[in-house]
């Protein structure tokens, strides 16, 4: 009970700061998908069911913020927690590199599924998922790093 708290705390974080500071980070026009870093995180901790669930309610508020695609954004992060969930138990992701790796692809994966479910043009945007899966990438693999020294810092 505790655990889901904190995770549905730590979601309505990445949330706030999705939507407030992100903007001052972005690089030319590609800011980072926070909320797929921190779902990522509380996935691979805690399963698919956790992750499925964590991805739906952060996907609805997502909706409920932007309501354009309604229901796109919480199709999209429940499928990809639910799949990061899945490699809590069958990938070794105790790597920042593969942590990182992994997030790219769930960027990439997110945003096929939002732009097709939304009727974009997805030829024309691949250089922009791209874009904002190697950003994504890389904040997520500076985030894991903090995860490490953190761990490491102050053992539980």
């Amino acid at each position: 009970m505790i655990v889901a708290i904190r995770y549905i705390l730590l979601l309505a974080l990445a949330f706030v700061l999705q939507t407030t500071w992100a903007d001052s980070i972005k690089v030319w026009s590609t800011k980072p998908d926070l909320l797929i870093v921190t779902l990522s995180f509380i996935a691979l901790r805690s399963g698919p069911i956790v992750g499925a669930y964590m991805g739906l309610g952060v996907g609805i508020f997502q909706d409920m913020y932007l309501p354009a695609d309604l229901g796109v954004n919480a199709l999209a992060k429940s499928l990809i927690g639910a799949g990061f969930g899945y490699g809590h138990t069958r990938v070794v992701a105790d790597s920042i590199q593969v942590q990182a790796a992994l997030v790219f692809g769930a960027v990439i994966c997110h945003d096929l599924i939002y732009y097709v479910g939304a009727g974009a043009d997805l030829p024309f945007e691949m250089s922009v998922i791209l874009g904002r899966a190697v950003y994504t990438g890389l904040v997520s693999a500076v985030f894991f790093s903090g995860v490490v020294v953190k761990r490491y810092l102050f053992p539980a």
